[in-house]
C-alpha cells in the first residue's frame, strides 16, 4: 500500500507541475493576444475618429458652395425670384 502511494505521488507531481507550467504558457500566450487585439482597436477608433473628421468637411455648406461655384458654375439666384406653389392637400371621401 505505501509503495503504491509512493508511485501516485511520484506520478502526480511531475503531472502537476506540467499542468501548472502549460497553464502559464497558455496566459502568456493569450495575454500577448489579447495586447495585440486592444491595439489593433485603438488603430481602428483613430482611423474611425480621421474618418469622422473628414466628412464633416466634406459636408460643409462652404465646400459644398464653393463646388458648386467653381466646378459646377451654379450661382446663387435672389430670394424674390423663387415662386413656392403650394398645393392644396387632398380631400378625402367619406366612401374610400
Amino acid at each position: 500500500m505505501k509503495r503504491l502511494i509512493f508511485i501516485v505521488l511520484t506520478l502526480i507531481i511531475p503531472i502537476l507541475f506540467f499542468v501548472n507550467v502549460w497553464q502559464g504558457f497558455r496566459y502568456e500566450r493569450m495575454k500577448r493576444e489579447v495586447s495585440l487585439f486592444e491595439s489593433e482597436q485603438k488603430d481602428w477608433l483613430e482611423k474611425n475618429k480621421k474618418l469622422i473628421a473628414a466628412l464633416a468637411v466634406f459636408r460643409s455648406p462652404g465646400r459644398i458652395e464653393r463646388i458648386a461655384e467653381s466646378k459646377l458654375g451654379l450661382k446663387r439666384i435672389d430670394p424674390a425670384r423663387v415662386w413656392r406653389i403650394i398645393l392644396p392637400e387632398r380631400v378625402q371621401q367619406s366612401g374610400e
